[in-house]
C-alpha cells in the first residue's frame, strides 16, 4: 500500500502586476484617483476588474441626460435651463 503525501501551499492573497503606461494615461489616472479619493492602484484594480467582468464604461451622454433631468426638477434651475436652451447655438449638432 502506498500513501501519497500532499503539501498544501498557502494561497496568495494578492500578487503584484507591473505595467508601463504613457505619461498622458498616468496623468489621467492620477487626476481621477485624486477626484475619487483613491490611490492609483485602487482605481486601476477597479478599472481592470470592471473591464474583465465585461462592464462597459458609462455613456457620457446618458449620464449628462440623467443629471439634466435631476436638475430640471428644481424650479430655480429650470429657469436657467430654459434660458440656456433658447440661447444655445445648436446648429450642426447631431
Amino acid at each position: 500500500m502506498s500513501y501519497r503525501m500532499t503539501v498544501k501551499r498557502p494561497r496568495k492573497v494578492s500578487s503584484a502586476l507591473t505595467i508601463r503606461i504613457g505619461a498622458e494615461l498616468d496623468r489621467s489616472l492620477a487626476r481621477e484617483a485624486r477626484r475619487s479619493r483613491k490611490t492609483k492602484s485602487e482605481l486601476a484594480r477597479e478599472i481592470l476588474a470592471a473591464g474583465l467582468a465585461g462592464e462597459e464604461a458609462p455613456d457620457p451622454a446618458a449620464e449628462a441626460r440623467r443629471q439634466s433631468l435631476l436638475v430640471s426638477r428644481r424650479r430655480s434651475e429650470r429657469d436657467t435651463l430654459d434660458f440656456l436652451e433658447h440661447a444655445a447655438d445648436t446648429r450642426g449638432w447631431k
